[in-house]
């Protein structure tokens, strides 16, 4: 089976996975619970139902052992086993990550329009870095997603809401979410391979 790569530190584990299989194969190593399978049976398209299933294989292999995952009413997801876990999914990888504190992944398939598409998520705040490279446009835009995963709630601007400083040397940066008193700061790691870019968010507690 492809998985691809783990990762541990002191804040978070992940693991990646590249979807080369058919479904058939993948349900027959997830050999899902009856719950699983009337959930992953209500996904009609079939890489959606790819992406799904290698999250669930994914993350039984971080537990070394059969985990299941829930979904609330906003289609967060989470586990009994871990405090938190977030799921993140493009073209064919997916990535999840557990942690005992809030955090949030994405990843990302590198954009031919991400300068159109960056209208939609930068700032005026963010704008004065006047950012021309692509590679920083898509790790903004991957962070802004994974502090989104973080907030229970369905109503937030990725533009107005959400503020990230340029990315560093180390490839990491800082990120804040704003709305009305509320502010949430945020710990930014990312990563690239390939065509791919990820972002992860921590929350500072």
């Amino acid at each position: 089976m492809p998985f691809l790569k783990r990762k541990k530190t002191k804040n978070y584990t992940y693991g990646i996975w590249k979807i080369t299989e058919n479904i058939d194969y993948l349900l027959e190593n997830l050999n899902p619970s009856h719950k699983e399978l009337i959930h992953i049976n209500q996904i009609t398209h079939p890489k959606r139902k790819k992406q799904n299933i290698s999250a669930r294989l994914i993350l039984n292999i971080l537990s070394n052992k059969k985990t299941y995952i829930n979904y609330n009413v906003n289609g967060a997801p989470s586990c009994v086993n871990y405090n938190y876990i977030s799921i993140s999914h493009s073209h064919n990888y997916c990535i999840v990550i557990t942690s005992n504190q809030p955090t949030g992944v994405d990843i990302q398939y590198q954009k031919s329009n991400i300068q159109k598409l960056s209208k939609r998520f930068i700032n005026s705040d963010e704008l004065i870095h006047n950012y021309q490279s692509t590679n920083e446009l898509h790790f903004i835009w991957c962070a802004k997603e994974a502090i989104y995963k973080t907030i229970n709630t369905c109503s937030i601007s990725l533009k107005e809401n959400i503020y990230i400083q340029p990315v560093n040397k180390k490839m990491t940066a800082t990120g804040y979410y704003k709305n009305q008193e509320v502010i949430i700061d945020y710990q930014i790691n990312y990563k690239q391979f390939k065509n791919y870019f990820i972002a992860i968010a921590i929350k500072l507690v």
